[in-house]
């Protein structure tokens, strides 16, 4: 499966077919049966900015998702005036919103101070936002039964038993798809449930090699630094005009 917008589209349509796209807290907290369901993520670790044209292609089709923000990153900051605008537009569309919570800023010894922590970001979200944050999911968790142990009361987190029992997760990961192309999974083809793990940073409307995605950011946040800094420094930069003529 190439890695473009059309081919992204295409899969969602047929999904469509015969699946219903859900939450993940409806999925925990609901009391219908978990048949033909898909929980389709977002974990957003390096670009607010591509998310814009995945939440079009699914809100056209319909199709609600999460999108998880980190709330501390060195690339991006889910509260400034331009990440905020995509990520309301976001919400306009009736994404759903939830935290992509990175614990190695902290140190904890016990799941209670986890516990805290997690709900410390994931409250501020909701207040500024006004929304419900959906669920939580874990940056590079580096166990996943350490995880599943959690408990976070009024947010679902992806490491739980529902999810990883009840549904087969495919992610696409490092530009390509672990665990096999949901559609050519034996999972799809029984109609199984299916959580499926996108990261729009891996997605283009060209097909390209994971290496050029990977270049083609890096320009484009280097372009974005120095916008902000001719922006953000204007007054230097015409001193020193002034100063050498």
């Amino acid at each position: 499966m190439k890695f473009t917008y059309a081919a992204y589209e295409d899969m969602l349509r047929t999904l469509k077919e015969d699946y219903e796209f859900i939450s993940f807290s409806r999925a925990k907290f609901g009391r219908e049966k978990m048949e033909k369901k898909v929980l389709l993520r977002h974990d957003i670790d390096q670009s607010v900015e591509k998310t814009e044209k995945i939440g079009e292609i699914e809100a056209n089709l319909g199709i609600s998702s999460t999108f998880f923000f980190l709330f501390r990153s060195p690339f991006y900051n889910m509260f400034s005036y331009d990440e905020e605008k995509i990520i309301r537009k976001l919400i306009a569309q009736n994404h759903f919103i939830g935290l992509h919570f990175d614990y190695t800023g902290y140190s904890f010894k016990a799941f209670s101070q986890l516990s805290n922590q997690i709900m410390m970001e994931a409250e501020f979200i909701q207040r500024y936002y006004n929304v419900k944050v959906d669920a939580v999911s874990f940056h590079r968790p580096f166990d996943v039964e350490h995880f599943r142990r959690l408990e976070l009361g009024a947010y679902p987190h992806a490491y739980e038993s529902v999810f990883l029992e009840e549904f087969k997760y495919y992610s696409d990961s490092t530009g390509r798809w672990r665990f096999g192309t949901p559609l050519e999974s034996d999972t799809y083809r029984n109609r199984e449930n299916l959580q499926i793990l996108i990261h729009p940073e891996w997605w283009n409307e060209e097909e390209l090699e994971s290496l050029e995605t990977v270049n083609n950011y890096r320009k484009d946040y280097n372009a974005k630094f120095e916008k902000f800094l001719q922006s953000e420094m204007k007054g230097f930069w015409d001193s020193l005009k002034q100063k050498n003529q």
